[in-house]
């Protein structure tokens, strides 16, 4: 299952996306890995979570965003959960190539039963409206 957080910049979606992820990982029996562009919010996960900076990985697309996932789920079979905090500021990429990137790691998120929750600043309603499927409530 595929979910993305969506909202204006400082709407609070990094505060919602730390506080489900420490309240669910009470729950989550396997691997949960947390990836945010720098580190400055690892200090209020719980110890848990693993937590993965790309700050010093070039992962600058959706493409390669997407082997970083098809790397981590195939190496570690009992991921559970991966949350994506800020998608678009670690990709560097135009929110119109949302969408597509959504459907393709929807399939490994079937495949390998991993929920994956991504969060994005989202400027263009009509991008919006093309991702409600994914889109759930701040």
């Amino acid at each position: 299952m595929v979910k993305l957080l969506a909202g204006s910049a400082g709407s609070g979606k990094t505060k919602i996306m730390i506080d489900n992820a420490n309240k669910e990982i009470e729950n989550v029996r396997g691997t949960f890995v947390y990836v945010e562009s720098t580190d400055k919010h690892m200090q209020l996960l719980n110890s848990k979570i693993r937590f993965v900076s790309t700050e010093d990985i070039k992962i600058d697309s959706f493409s390669a965003m997407y082997g970083f996932i098809c790397g981590l789920t195939s190496a570690n079979y009992d991921i559970q959960k991966i949350y994506i905090d800020g998608i678009l500021k670690i990709v560097k990429e135009d929110e119109s190539k949302l969408a597509e990137f959504l459907e393709v790691i929807e399939k490994i998120s079937n495949k390998t039963e991993t929920e994956i929750m991504i969060s994005a600043t989202l400027q263009n309603s009509d991008t919006k409206k093309s991702l409600e499927k994914y889109i759930v409530e701040e």
